[in-house]
């Protein structure tokens, strides 16, 4: 009984601390103490443990000999790669979730999100936009029916994420993110798969783009 009520409780850990690095609150480089994370979830160390191990597996943190869990700086080489292959599998994604049954109901849901995405970018209310940005994207994974493409898509999205939550690009361009993801919107109305799957690629690779030429002025 009490292994089971752990996993739950290891996995809310988890979860609130991706969330936290992702949303800035935790930086890259920031110690993740023990004993304080214990009083900060109100929990005994092994919970805490559990997903400090979880989080080191899936690349998020380091644990260092004498020094524990240090959140990983991820380098500029390393976000160049993640859009690449954020690019790769999202086109994949999207071209197979088109060609299966996109219904009426579910593009009216993502013309609503895309609406909440330009009332976001008119608010700038950045860090409001990245979360419609990642559900935006993740109906895309999802739908395609391919479980362990959505998970590592997605856990390559957060991490990029947690640079553009720092200003990295958002800000600059979030108007043209806007008007692309109505685009992609408009090739998934028409059916037409290979078309919003290669709008769905650009859109990730002018992303890329953007964030090489914000690197040049920082």
């Amino acid at each position: 009984m009490a292994k089971s009520e752990v996993k739950p409780l290891r996995e809310e850990i988890y979860n609130q601390l991706i969330q936290d690095i992702v949303s800035g609150r935790i930086n890259p480089g920031e110690k993740l103490p023990e004993l304080e994370l214990c009083k900060k979830f109100n929990v005994s160390r092994t919970p805490i443990r559990e997903a400090l191990f979880q989080l080191e597996q899936d690349g998020w943190i380091n644990i260092i000999k004498n020094r524990g869990a240090v959140v990983e700086k991820i380098g500029f080489e390393k976000i160049e790669e993640l859009y690449d292959l954020i690019a790769l599998l999202e086109e994949h994604a999207t071209r197979i979730a088109v060609e299966g049954k996109i219904t009426k109901k579910e593009i009216s849901q993502l013309k609503k999100l895309q609406k909440e995405m330009e009332q976001c970018a008119s608010d700038r209310n950045f860090f409001k936009y990245i979360e419609k940005n990642s559900e935006f994207h993740e109906f895309f994974v999802r739908k395609c029916g391919n479980e362990t493409l959505a998970q590592i898509t997605m856990d390559f999205r957060r991490k990029v994420y947690s640079i553009i939550a720092r200003g990295f690009t958002l800000p600059a361009y979030i108007d043209y993110y806007a008007e692309s993801h109505e685009k992609i919107i408009n090739a998934v109305s028409e059916k037409n798969s290979v078309k919003a799957a290669k709008l769905m690629k650009e859109h990730t690779l002018d992303a890329k783009r953007f964030f090489l030429k914000e690197r040049l002025h920082q």
